[in-house]
This record gives structure tokens, C-alpha cells and sequence, in this order.
């Protein structure tokens, strides 16, 4: 580069400098005075959809199951590239406070506490200059208490200041994910290492989620209102994609038709990397979009699940590309479908265990007449073929958590997903749905969403018009 242009260069970083500056200054004039989503909660009462009453009554069911010994969750920081990577808090802060903020840190005390709280949570302070950037979280003060009726928002800042007189008062502080050597080189390991080190006799476990999880379990209204707008913007995504299948579409292009849908439906992250396996494919249980491209006769399994206000769907229906079933495909389409009616009716509210309805599915399966062969060249009866869980646990993770019990009792929301899968023909076939329970049987919360297989090649039809 010559003079002139390093001159040039040089004129141009200092405006740039200046502008930089001079940006900030005006952002941290006009900065708001809340973050965004306290001031839209305070007059609702609401927080991620669920009321601040239901994220109370949790806090307090919590601190009680602790028996008087101290509970402290910290949600991570955010990834090292905020243009790339969207911040999503853990799923207990979120479950206990309804805040969304990195590194804020909740504290549940016991009764008699020094500090005279029960509960505090601590929140970054609030940086004006890096509005600029992204937007703001919610921050410490009286403000996000009115929004979150959390009793007490603190400073990060002063967080191990204040808690000092708790911790050297405690006996016990309950953590969520693994301590001592178990925990080495995680954040948990430097969590427990500055609660050591202002009170040495401190017994400090790993048992946090055991308090939490039975609660998690069964869901609230809130939840479940939560789950119905994924599971809608989940079927949604499952229209929209089986009608733009076709010959050469690959897999990656029906995957962004499936993210297009569920941001329609107000969901802002998948609840799980979206599983589009076309023809040879469709025999990977979790096999994510690639970029094969889709051929006449294929099938494919589309395995998704948008995630709104941390609730997260799991729907899986199989299409047929060329927009009709072979007869092969149709009847081992329909024993998979009859497989699904059979268990919905099988299920005794309070009685039956995911485990009871798995064995009873690959009973169903075994008295088919249908036989396929095995790898070896074997025929086999048709429960041969079905390699996975027939269902599990939905909430906040697809795979979500159990309260010690695999008894299918009201208010718990789980999966029915029988499969086959036959490698020697070429194609595999998954159906799932979402139900709730309730005390009069089972509520297919996805039944909005055909799976006949007349009704599939209806909508593939659709796709053709």
C-alpha cells in the first residue's frame, strides 16, 4: 500500500473511532431504564407464558425440599460469538424464575436465614453500551422484583459479599450437575471452589435436580399452554415441509422450510437439530439433514420439534416423495399407525408404565402377519425391526426429566413413536405424537395433524397443484 492510501486508512479509522465513541455516549443516554422483557411482563403478570404465581410456588416447594440447607443455580454466560449462537438460559433457572439473563444465579434460603430473604436472585449489572450491540437483559433492582416477584434482585457484583453470612451459617449447599473430583474443569468446579473457600465445613452436593425434577414432571397450565403453541407450530412445519418434497429436493432445503415454519409459530430455536432422513436414510434414528438429494419412491422421516418459551415439541410423520405409498410402504405404514391407535388405548392413567406400553407395542407388532428380512436374510416377525424406546418424557428437553417413577400419571406429557426400519428394502418408518394425561385416559395434543396414510398422501397431492 502507498502513502496516500495508508493516509487514507488512517483518516478512515479515526472516523471510525469517533463514530464508535459517539455512538456509545448516545446509547448510554437513551438507554432504557428496564430491559425489554420485565416491562412487557409487569402488566400481564406473565413470564414465558406461565404466571409469576406458578414460578413461586416452585421456588417454594424447592427451598422446603432442602431441608434447610441452601440452593444455588447459576445459568451459563453466553457463547464466545453473540452473533452466531442465541443465548438460551438453563432449564432450572428458567423453570424457578422465569428470567432469561447469562450468568444471573439464584439463591433459595432457609427459614431463620442471616440475611433475612428466602430467595435472591443476582443478575449482571446493567451495561448501557452494550445495548448497542444486543439487547438488554433483564438487570438487578426493584424493577425486575415488580416483573419476576422474586423477593430479592441483586448485583452479581456483591453476590458473594452478601451471601457470605448464609453460607458460613449453612450446612448444607445443594448444586445442579456433578461436584468434587466429577466435577473438574467444569463451571461447577469453580462454583464449588468459592463456596469452599468461605466456609471449609460446607457439605455441598450435586442434588439439586433431584429436588426439582419430580416438580418438573408433572406440568402446570402454563406448560402446557407452552407445549400446545410448539406442538401447533411443530405441525405447522410438518405441512409445510410434505408439501414441498419432490424429486432432487434435499434434505437440507426441507429442513429450511421447517425452521421457516416454526419461526412463524413464535418458536426461536429447534427443540433438537431437525431429523430429515430420505430414502436409505430414513433407517437412522437421528439422522440430521444432509444434503442428499431425494428420489421417486423414497421415504422420508421427518423427526422434529420447535421449542416455544423453552417447551419443546416432538412430532415425527414419514412422507412419501413421489406423493403416493407403494403397497409394500402403505402396510408396513399402517402396523406402525395401528401400533400407535393400540397403545393410546392401552394406557390406565396412574397404572401403566412406559415400560408395560413399550412390551404391549412389540406384542402388537409380533402378531402381525407382515415378516421382512433380517440382515442375515431371515424373515422375521415385524417387532424385529422396531430398534428404539417406543416413547419417553416431553417438557423443556425433548428428552425430558422423570419424578422417579415411570408410571404414566395425570399431568405428565410424553410420546408414543413406534417404529419399523427395514435396511434390506430400502426405507424406514416412524410416526409420533405428543399426549398429555389426564384422569379419563390420554389427550393427543398433536392430533391436529393427520397420520392416515390416505390423509398424508392428500397432503403430498397438495404439494402438486
Amino acid at each position: 500500500m502507498n502513502e496516500t492510501g495508508r493516509n487514507r486508512l488512517n483518516r478512515l479509522r479515526g472516523g471510525f473511532t469517533l463514530l464508535t465513541l459517539l455512538t456509545l455516549c448516545l446509547a448510554q443516554r437513551a438507554a432504557p431504564t428496564a430491559p425489554p422483557l420485565a416491562r412487557e411482563n409487569a402488566a400481564s403478570g406473565r413470564l414465558f407464558g406461565q404466571t409469576l404465581d406458578e414460578f413461586a410456588n416452585r421456588r417454594e416447594l424447592v427451598r422446603e425440599a432442602a431441608k434447610g440447607g441452601i440452593v444455588l443455580l447459576r445459568a451459563p454466560a453466553e457463547g464466545g460469538d453473540v452473533d452466531r449462537v442465541r443465548f438460551r438460559t438453563d432449564n432450572h433457572v428458567m423453570y424457578l424464575t422465569g428470567v432469561e439473563a447469562p450468568r444471573a444465579c439464584l439463591a433459595l434460603l432457609p427459614e431463620g436465614d442471616p440475611s433475612g430473604k428466602r430467595e435472591i436472585l443476582f443478575l449482571p449489572p446493567q451495561n448501557a453500551g452494550a445495548s448497542v450491540w444486543t439487547a438488554p437483559y433483564p438487570g438487578p433492582g426493584a424493577e425486575t422484583e415488580r416483573a419476576t416477584g422474586i423477593e430479592s434482585v441483586q448485583s452479581t457484583r456483591t453476590m458473594w459479599e452478601t451471601l457470605r453470612p448464609s453460607l458460613m451459617n449453612a450446612k448444607t449447599v445443594h448444586l445442579a450437575g456433578p461436584v468434587g473430583e466429577r466435577a473438574r474443569y467444569t463451571e461447577t468446579a469453580e462454583l464449588e471452589a468459592r463456596l469452599r473457600a468461605i466456609n471449609p465445613n460446607l457439605e455441598i452436593t450435586g442434588s439439586a435436580q433431584s429436588l426439582i425434577h419430580p416438580l418438573r414432571w408433572r406440568k402446570s397450565p402454563g406448560e402446557i399452554a407452552n407445549l400446545r403453541a410448539a406442538i401447533a407450530a411443530t405441525a405447522d412445519a410438518q405441512i409445510s415441509v410434505a408439501r414441498f418434497l419432490r424429486k432432487d429436493v434435499t434434505e437440507l432445503a426441507a429442513e429450511g422450510v421447517i425452521i421457516a415454519a416454526f419461526r412463524r409459530g413464535g418458536a426461536v430455536r429447534e427443540g433438537f437439530p431437525c431429523i430429515v432422513g430420505s430414502g436409505p436414510n430414513s433407517n437412522i434414528l437421528h439422522y440430521f439433514a444432509g444434503d442428499r438429494k431425494m428420489q421417486p419412491g423414497d421415504l422420508v422421516v421427518v423427526d422434529i420439534g420447535a421449542e416455544y418459551n423453552y417447551y419443546t415439541a416432538d412430532i415425527t410423520r414419514t412422507f412419501p416423495v413421489s406423493g403416493r405409498f407403494t403397497p409394500r410402504q402403505r402396510e408396513v405404514y399402517q402396523l406402525v399407525l395401528d401400533t400407535q391407535r393400540a397403545c393410546e388405548k392401552y394406557v390406565v392413567p396412574g397404572k401403566t408404565t412406559l415400560w408395560e406400553l413399550d412390551q404391549y407395542a412389540r406384542d402388537f407388532m409380533r402378531k402381525s402377519p407382515l415378516r421382512a428380512k433380517d440382515s442375515k436374510g431371515e424373515l422375521r416377525t415385524m417387532d424385529a425391526f422396531f430398534v428404539h424406546g417406543l416413547g419417553h418424557w416431553l417438557g423443556m428437553d425433548v428428552h425430558d426429566v422423570s419424578g422417579g417413577s415411570a408410571v404414566l400419571q395425570p399431568g405428565v406429557v410424553f410420546t408414543i413413536e413406534p417404529g419399523i426400519y427395514l435396511p434390506s428394502e430400502g426405507f424406514g418408518i416412524r410416526i409420533e405424537d405428543d399426549y398429555l394425561v389426564t384422569p379419563g385416559g390420554l389427550e393427543k395434543l398433536s392430533r391436529d395433524l393427520p397420520s392416515d396414510p390416505a390423509q398424508i398422501e392428500a397432503i403430498m397431492r397438495g404439494s402438486r397443484r
